[in-house]
């Protein structure tokens, strides 16, 4: 019975970043990459940023906060041309609207599953599960441009008393609608919780002493009502918010339990990664009451304005993900004079946000297409300038997704992990070393860390044992040393 169990794991093990990977969804639809790779080669030596470190958090933020507002303008929170909103202030965000009860696992369960991957060459780890799990399908109150909605997440942690770190793990690329929710799959305890990787892969943290909160984000639901929109896939307020409000459903759904929630950790990879980033930024201005002690960044793509240029200089997996960022931007902003059709020609224009609402993997809807053929002139010729040329609105929807140069303040100082792949074909390597020294002259307390020979979905595998040792040191109160260095690739310590 364990080993046809364990083996049913391996899925998430032998491919452990599929849920949080760019692009697993099947945005690219342009057929062989390989013919024009993005430029992943690393550094020769180490290379020193400018130094931040917690107690000297660099540049002072360019407006002044006011109550946790990001110093905004007449329009409250919309950016680029948005309709005017402004957030809801109320006491009933982050509430549990419904809970369900998913699978429960044994250590031995979870531990012969950690054994087999390893046996199978996934990769090696010094951690064994300790502690049986429990795990809740919760959905929650939250929000989106100055209305209530609801959002989903998974909940997983230890069964057992006492207080366990609250460990936010924020996926990747899974499709645009309800019907792509990570968590959809998650099975109950009459299916014994062993056929979805995503449930194992909670369920594993979890027994390692984390109350781990996955949520599925906005537009991506597995109760309740439909949502009725796109997932705005890349659009950093409404992942960030609804990530914030997920962990506030945490310690309302375990209060007066004998586990408790105690302090912050994040964990996201590539789009994931994205999120954590912008987590940290909107913590301080959203939920100040929620302190995040240490973050980590798996493959983000950090400065969108920067990963636009490769993606729109030759075909290749980054160019499918910029259609699919193209499309959601304008759905969530819905600012541009002449809508999509001043990004994507027809009738990609229409096509695209049809299979993107039809589907979770809608690159068929652009298979064979050309950068001639989908983009408009104006929006190629601004992607290759800097700043996106200024091409109005498309250039102020990419900087303000792009950490550098986004105009939220930054107020936090959370230590972060900058994890990259030597190999990664979707996001650029070239383009994000830059960023990681940019946002270290900005005052960002990063760690470097390139795993040497992997792909876009191996960092958090190869790097396994290295970024839950970085959390737990945070945890500890242990201070980072050696920040904002980009060093050469090195084998990760759980390369298998």
């Amino acid at each position: 019975m364990y080993g046809r169990r364990a083996l049913a794991t391996l899925a998430i093990f032998l491919a452990f970043a599929a849920p949080v990977a760019c692009g697993s969804s099947g945005t690219s639809g342009f057929g062989d990459p390989s013919a024009a790779p993005a430029d992943t080669g690393g550094p020769p030596s180490s290379t020193a940023a400018p130094t931040a470190s917690p107690t000297n958090p660099g540049p002072s933020p360019t407006s002044t906060p006011d109550g946790g507002a990001d110093g905004g303008t007449s329009t409250g929170r919309a950016r680029c041309g948005a309709a005017a909103y402004d957030w809801v202030a109320s006491g009933a965000l982050g509430d549990v609207l419904q809970a369900d009860s998913k699978a429960s696992h044994t250590p031995l369960e979870l531990n012969y599953a950690i054994v087999e991957a390893k046996n199978q060459g996934a990769f090696k780890t010094k951690r064994l599960a300790k502690h049986s799990t429990k795990s809740r399908l919760v959905r929650y109150q939250t929000q989106d441009r100055g209305k209530l909605l609801d959002a989903t997440t998974t909940i997983t942690y230890p069964d057992a008393s006492g207080t366990f770190p609250v460990l936010l793990v924020l996926h990747g690329t899974a499709g645009f609608t309800d019907a792509c929710a990570p968590s959809a799959g998650i099975a109950d305890d009459q299916l014994g919780g062993f056929t979805d990787g995503q449930a194992i892969l909670l369920s594993v943290l979890a027994s390692f002493g984390y109350i781990v909160v996955a949520p599925d984000y906005i537009g991506l639901k597995s109760l309740g009502a439909p949502t009725g929109f796109l997932h705005p896939y890349l659009v950093a307020e409404p992942t960030a918010i609804a990530s914030l409000d997920a962990v506030r459903a945490v310690k309302k759904h375990l209060a007066g339990s004998s586990t408790a929630p105690g302090e912050l950790v994040v964990m996201g990879g590539s789009q994931g990664g994205h999120a954590a980033a912008f987590v940290n930024r909107y913590a301080p201005h959203y939920a100040p009451e929620l302190s995040i002690k240490g973050s980590v960044w798996d493959v983000p793509p950090t400065d969108l304005l920067g990963q636009a240029k490769p993606a729109l200089t030759s075909i290749r997996k980054a160019t499918g993900n910029l259609i699919a960022l193209t499309t959601t931007f304008e759905s969530w902003y819905k600012a541009a004079p002449g809508g999509l059709g001043s990004a994507l020609l027809a009738p990609y224009a229409t096509t695209v946000p049809a299979a993107m609402a039809a589907g979770c993997s809608p690159g068929d809807a652009f298979s064979g297409a050309t950068l001639d053929t989908v983009f408009t002139p104006a929006f190629r010729t601004a992607g290759v300038q800097p700043g996106f040329g200024g091409l109005s609105p498309w250039a102020c929807y990419l900087s303000e997704n792009s950490l550098p140069t986004t105009s939220v303040p930054k107020l936090d100082s959370v230590p972060s992990m900058f994890l990259l792949g030597e190999n990664d074909d979707l996001v650029d390597n070239v383009v994000e070393r830059a960023s990681f020294q940019k946002l270290c002259t900005q005052g960002h307390v990063l760690s470097y860390l390139e795993c040497a020979g992997a792909s876009h979905t191996k960092p958090l595998t190869y790097a396994f044992d290295q970024w839950l040792d970085f959390l737990e040191a945070r945890l500890a109160g242990t201070p980072l040393t050696g920040a904002c260095v980009v060093r050469p690739a090195e084998k990760c310590s759980s390369t298998p």
